[in-house]
């Protein structure tokens, strides 16, 4: 899909859960590239405190995996589904990342992408 779209200059929209689709303008997109069944924890070293995951792993998931070892997201992700017209606890890491969605926590500890780039 990929390589079909940039060989016809066709634009397309990579979703998961889509929760943040109702952030900012509406995209115009031919078709949706879903990445919703690419999910889950590749990798977890709690004592280096490093995580990896597929972009359609849900937050839920990743924060009750770290609540395990005493853990937490410091950029604090908030759910913002309800709020936009979603079901609550269906947020992406990827959505999160993309959306640069953090919590109040944000000034003390930096945002998700300063986490991911850090």
């Amino acid at each position: 899909m990929i390589r079909d779209a940039a060989q016809s200059g066709a634009k397309f929209e990579i979703i998961s859960s889509g929760t943040k689709r109702n952030l900012g303008r509406s995209v115009t997109a031919n078709a949706i590239l879903d990445m919703s069944d690419l999910s889950g924890i590749i990798s977890y070293k709690p004592e280096e405190l490093v995580l990896s995951a597929k972009a359609g792993t849900k937050v839920a998931e990743i924060e009750v995996l770290l609540a395990q070892h005493n853990q937490a997201l410091g950029f604090e992700p908030c759910d913002w589904g309800p709020i936009l017209d979603a079901p609550a606890g269906i947020q992406t890491i990827a959505g999160v990342v993309a959306a640069d969605v953090c919590g109040p926590r944000r000034v003390k500890s930096g945002s998700v992408r300063d986490h991911v780039i850090g």
